[in-house]
């Protein structure tokens, strides 16, 4: 399944998923544990976790540093049991709320069986095509914090391969390489999906022996609560102008789920979408409401899917003034 080029070991990206991920046969879990998903901003790490989960846990736009907490994944594709832990982008960070959320990233390497470090392929090889180096200052910093992670396997996922020169990825493989010795590096296309089989093969070596960690028909560590929250936040991202999303957080505040198990299940969800500033609220409400109802539909469409059932959503925004600098308000979406 791969090779050795001038040193590195590379794996062949166009394996695509089997799409067995699931339970195979009476086949018990004998190995388990944790994989802490690095790197920077938009590297496509949700992207890759949602890819090989096969279900939307993590949220994802284009826009950069939309991951803000720690979102935890779990394959159960026996013999072994991989619990991913997608985190966000590390950058340098000037804000409190970004400050803390690098430290969500670099805390999570702190006790891990393994680290998987996602590389955008396509700024690498800009880099190179520009003649500034591919470790530059920002990946040389995530490559200290993987270090200082101890004694654990390292897997360097280089994405987006789909999207650049071949002949131009081998230089940018070395310089990895050089710059982690040891490690496994494998090409991917997190949205195509080719190369991640390679990755869970990996891991599934990697992870140490002993029991699952937890049931193995679970995918997610986290509340339904929690995931309704991002799925909301995510829209926001995507529909909005530039200056609202960074300054948005999502609030469940009613998650009834009494008609859940009834022959028409229904579950509804009263939420606040929680801003800065007046404009903002103007924004994200939109002429006549027109831009909260096209929200509320498309995140709507998500938490069924991840629900099964029939949603009512009903949305609200607040204006919290300064919210990101305030170690409370940080504090009650899971930051510091």
């Amino acid at each position: 399944h791969g090779a050795w080029i001038d040193g590195i070991r590379v794996h062949d990206s166009t394996r695509r998923p089997s799409g067995t991920t699931g339970l195979r046969g009476n086949v018990e879990i004998e190995r388990a544990g944790t994989i802490a998903l690095v790197g920077r901003p938009n590297a496509g790490k949700s992207t890759l976790l949602n890819e090989i989960l096969g279900e939307k846990i993590s949220i994802i736009s284009s826009k950069p540093q939309t991951t803000r907490n720690r979102v935890v994944g779990i394959l159960s594709q026996p013999p072994a049991q991989i619990v991913l832990v997608d985190t966000p982008g590390i950058h340098k960070s000037r804000t409190r709320m970004n400050q803390a959320m690098v430290k969500v990233a670099v805390d999570a390497l702190a006790d891990v069986d393994g680290v998987c470090w996602v590389v955008d392929a396509i700024k690498a090889v800009d880099a190179l095509e520009s003649g500034r180096a591919v470790i530059n200052r920002g990946r040389d910093h995530i490559a200290k914090l993987i270090e200082q992670a101890g004694d654990v396997p390292v897997t360097i996922a280089l994405n987006k391969v789909d999207r650049c020169n071949k002949r131009k990825l081998l230089p940018v493989m070395a310089a990895l390489g050089g710059r982690l010795p040891g490690a496994e590096l494998v090409p991917v296309s997190a949205l195509r999906g080719e190369g991640v089989t390679n990755l869970v093969e990996l891991w599934a070596k990697q992870v140490p022996e002993g029991p699952a960690m937890f049931p193995e028909d679970q995918i997610m560590d986290g509340s339904e609560r929690f995931v309704v929250a991002e799925l909301i936040r995510e829209k926001v991202f995507r529909l909005t102008e530039q200056e609202v999303p960074y300054s948005t957080a999502v609030h469940v505040e009613k998650f009834d789920e009494s008609q859940r198990d009834e022959e028409t299940a229904r579950v509804t969800i009263y939420a606040t979408i929680v801003v800065e500033r007046p404009s903002q609220k103007g924004i994200v409400i939109g002429k006549g409401g027109s831009m909260l109802k096209h929200i509320g539909t498309k995140a709507r469409m998500d938490i069924q899917r991840l629900l099964g059932c029939r949603v009512h959503l009903d949305l609200h925004v607040k204006v919290k003034d300064k919210w990101t600098t305030n170690p409370r308000s940080l504090r009650e979406i899971g930051l510091e």
